[in-house]
């Protein structure tokens, strides 16, 4: 899909870039003026640490990441998958299209891989380990800098602040679909404290062992 986008060619092409788009993973500080929708609670004091992380250790480093036009919404709604079999009979899953071009901005490979991983994780009955087979699965394509390796951890963290933030402040104007907005809260909040839990070092065990685990042809 990235690598699509950047053969892409339009007349309006630069109106994706949306230098305030709230969805835009640059854009997490932008998050600050919605953190009143949370109250005063533990809820709030970690979307704070994880926007300070940001600050820290991903603004300083947007130069050294290499640019694309992102999707910036590959959740399970918009991922279309055709199945078939293989020659021993077992289930074989492509993905067949793709849908909601809505969210469309300039950003960075790695915001992508990123908005994947946490998606990929609110829907997984192991949404740790779930990253690293996301991970593999882009870097089969496109391998990722160390750099931009290193940027994962805060960057899922901040896709899940922006998710959580975003759905807190919505409700508050439309309670009448609560149901849909606060999908992401129901797992959301418990798999972003249990990855600052774990801490940055322990995540990346887990990814990275298991997108090399497809080096050799033996996925965890």
């Amino acid at each position: 899909m990235d690598t699509t986008g950047q053969k892409f060619q339009h007349p309006k092409l630069s109106s994706l870039h949306r230098e305030n788009f709230i969805w835009n993973l640059k854009n997490v500080p932008l998050l600050e003026k919605y953190l009143y929708a949370l109250g005063q609670n533990r809820n709030r004091e970690m979307i704070e640490q994880v926007i300070q992380l940001f600050k820290d250790e991903v603004m300083t480093k947007l130069h050294h990441f290499r640019e694309c036009i992102n999707h910036g919404d590959f959740n399970d709604h918009n991922i279309l998958i055709e199945s078939s079999k293989s020659a021993c009979g077992d289930a074989i899953y492509q993905v067949s299209g793709i849908l909601d071009f809505d969210d469309m901005s300039y950003g960075y490979y790695v915001f992508e891989v990123a908005i994947t991983i946490m998606y990929m994780m609110i829907e997984s009955k192991s949404p740790i380990q779930v990253g690293g087979h996301v991970l593999a699965g882009f870097e089969s394509v496109i391998p990722l800098t160390p750099v931009e390796r290193g940027a994962l951890f805060p960057l899922v963290c901040s896709r899940f602040c922006q998710s959580l933030v975003m759905a807190a402040y919505s409700c508050q104007l439309h309670p009448e679909n609560e149901e849909y907005l606060m999908i992401t809260a129901k797992t959301g909040w418990k798999h972003l404290q249990q990855m600052l839990d774990m801490g940055q070092g322990a995540v990346e065990v887990i990814w990275f062992g298991t997108a090399r685990s497809y080096e050799s042809g033996i996925s965890m």
